[in-house]
């Protein structure tokens, strides 16, 4: 008896998705901020990370001495830390970010030397997204 009670209770009922609810009340609570100017979702940063020099002796005319860096990056708005992300095997990432100025750090599990003092500071307006190309130096020579 239980089970024909349970799918009759099944047919006759539309039970609401824990996730449908929860998406329906984080637009709802969204949509009464009326002072947000744009969706979060359409600006941040996007660019490429390069190091360099990788190869030893000098460089050669013509030809880059930079490689693609794929790494963990820290993003910290007056020192401390509001999100990471990592670049992938061709340097490319992209974060998304509210409008404002972030400092931008390698990991310190990044190969290179003094990770944590080769920032990078984007500012990132309301207009979209901040497209940057950072540099990191591999300290070789």
């Amino acid at each position: 008896m239980n089970g024909t009670k349970h799918t009759h209770l099944r047919k006759g009922y539309k039970a609401c998705n824990p996730i449908t609810f929860l998406l329906a009340a984080v637009c709802l609570v969204g949509g009464l901020n009326a002072d947000t100017p744009v969706d979060a979702a359409e600006i941040g940063i996007r660019g490429t990370a390069l190091w360099g020099p990788v190869k030893p002796g000098p460089s050669r005319l013509g030809q880059s001495d930079e490689a693609p860096l794929s790494a963990t990056f820290i993003v910290l708005v007056d020192e401390r830390q509001v999100a990471q992300f990592k670049s992938d095997k061709k340097g490319n990432f992209e974060v998304l970010l509210p409008a404002g100025d972030y400092t931008i750090i390698p990991d310190k599990s990044t190969p290179i030397p003094a990770p944590q003092s080769q920032r990078k500071i984007v500012t990132v307006s309301e207009d979209g997204f901040a497209v940057v190309t950072f540099r990191f130096d591999t300290g070789m020579k």
